[in-house]
């Protein structure tokens, strides 16, 4: 995929993911790989797609969730290394 880029963003609780997610996947065409619970509370999901997709995604979705959750955190990367495009495929990966 040209400019392929992934992102991610965490929140505290899933209700916050969840209308991120949702709203991510309303507003643009970006990919969902994966939503997980990384542990303490904290809730992550992973997306893919080209890089202006990703960004304006991943922009909507850390809004959405702030509306919820105090504790949101996002990045995009525009052109992953193999090690970051393997944790978008599978973020479970962080805690092996």
């Amino acid at each position: 995929m040209r400019n392929m880029a992934v992102g991610f963003v965490e929140a505290e609780g899933f209700t916050p993911i969840f209308d991120a997610v949702d709203a991510m996947v309303k507003a643009t065409e970006v990919e969902v790989t994966k939503v997980v619970r990384l542990g303490g509370g904290i809730v992550a999901v992973a997306v893919r797609g080209d890089l202006a997709t990703v960004e304006e995604a991943v922009d909507i979705g850390e809004e959405t969730a702030r509306a919820k959750s105090r504790s949101v955190r996002s990045i995009v990367f525009a052109s992953p290394c193999d090690a970051v495009s393997a944790l978008a495929a599978d973020p479970q990966l962080v805690g092996n």
